[in-house]
């Protein structure tokens, strides 16, 4: 296939079509695929590695594999970084042809060319249907859930803040004009979740030790070896799909939108202390307002800040009827020394978000401050403070956007 070539809208020959797909002309199976592969992230890297394996194999399975990414605007001071792309790197490296196309593009693309097979893996843009229509065999989609349940861009993150304890993966058919919405060809066996809530503050989700991206991990190897078995005997190929049994995972549909910050927003007197902690795992940080209360009769105090905290851990019970319980209502925090969620550290912040419910929070960063160790809350105001929900002026739109 020669070089790789990253083509960007600047430099197309047309806006909206992908040159030099090379022509399908062999009968049902005796030559290799060609395939377009749409990808994005750490996910969908996995399944382009176990593609290109495939390919390098000598098995004659695959013949050609075209990369498409998402074209993403620069971003930062000057417009001057671009986000990492995994698949771009992996396919620039191995001489995959590869393209950048943004939204409005994909959507007026051409058809592209002699393609017998699309494979779109967290691609996050619907495939349009002429395209489908124009592949020898259509597409496959790998998705982390039991669909479905999770359908939408951020299963894996809806899984986590839910509390499963099992998840997995299926590869279905693209449909025309809906996201997963196809047909399931195939589905994993399921997949444990695991959690500390209790010995340690959990790294942030981007971090590769976090629970997050261990979930996410181990689900884009299961979709691989998926991907794989169903390339490899010949399930996206319509005609043998005709005599396939029924694949149901037997889950309701429940949708897994992309994450709003208002998400991350701590609701003081709704939620739990473990709603809080599965938050605090595919979000950087948690926040909320500090407001300064009047410290004498006629005081005006100074200016609500927003704040962020986290990495949260939950109490033991033991830790909790030692240290917790005791406290009413209306205390919001107090530092604990006997606790402990670092090694070669003593002592945690613990907040109640509820009544009786109560989390370890690791720091906090203050608007217009520096990050703060917890154990620097006390300090942070001479006077007595609260911690709010809502900052001045965003209470009723922000309750009404919630409420719809």
């Amino acid at each position: 296939m020669g070089p790789a070539r990253l083509l960007f809208r600047p430099h197309l020959r047309s806006p909206y079509r992908i040159p030099s797909f090379r022509a399908f002309h062999a009968s049902r199976f005796n030559a290799g695929l060609n395939i377009l592969f749409c990808g994005s992230d750490d996910f969908s890297l996995r399944s382009l590695q176990a593609l290109h394996r495939l390919k390098e194999s000598g098995s004659g399975i695959i013949d050609s594999i075209d990369v498409i990414i998402k074209h993403e605007k620069p971003r930062g001071r000057g417009l001057t970084q671009q986000r990492p792309n995994p698949v771009k790197e992996f396919a620039i490296k191995n001489s995959l042809e590869l393209f950048s196309l943004d939204e409005a593009q994909f959507d007026k693309w051409e058809d592209p060319g002699a393609v017998d097979l699309i494979i779109a893996v967290s691609f996050g843009l619907l495939i349009p249907s002429r395209i489908i229509e124009h592949a020898k065999f259509g597409g496959l989609n790998v998705h982390p859930s039991f669909l479905p349940k999770y359908w939408g861009a951020a299963p894996i993150q809806h899984a986590l803040m839910n509390s499963d304890s099992e998840t997995g993966v299926v590869v279905q058919t693209l449909h025309p004009t809906k996201f997963d919405a196809g047909r399931i060809l195939a589905k994993s066996d399921p997949l444990d979740i695991k959690i500390d809530y209790h010995t340690h503050f959990p790294p942030p989700p981007d971090d590769p030790k976090s629970p997050y991206k261990i979930l996410e991990s181990n689900l884009a190897n299961v979709g691989a070896d998926l991907l794989s078995s169903v390339i490899t005997s010949n399930l996206y190929d319509p005609a043998i799909q005709s005599t396939l049994p029924t694949i149901t995972t037997n889950e309701r549909r429940k949708p897994a939108r992309r994450l709003k910050t208002e998400l991350s927003r701590i609701l003081f007197g709704e939620v739990t202390a473990e709603e809080v902690f599965r938050k605090s795992l595919v979000f950087s940080n948690l926040f909320c307002y500090r407001k300064l209360l009047p410290r004498y009769p006629g005081h005006v105090p100074g200016p609500t800040l927003r704040t962020k905290m986290g990495p949260f851990s939950l109490p033991t019970e033991t830790e909790y009827e030692s240290f917790l319980k005791k406290h009413s209502a209306a205390v919001q925090w107090v530092y604990i020394l006997e606790v402990s969620r670092k090694e070669g550290e003593k002592g945690c912040l613990a907040l109640q978000v509820s009544p009786k419910q109560w989390v370890f929070v690791d720091s906090f960063t203050l608007e217009g401050k520096k990050k703060m160790h917890g154990k620097e809350w006390g300090h942070t105001s001479p006077g007595p403070v609260e911690l709010v929900s809502f900052g001045p002026g965003e209470d009723g739109a922000t309750q009404a956007t919630r409420k719809e």
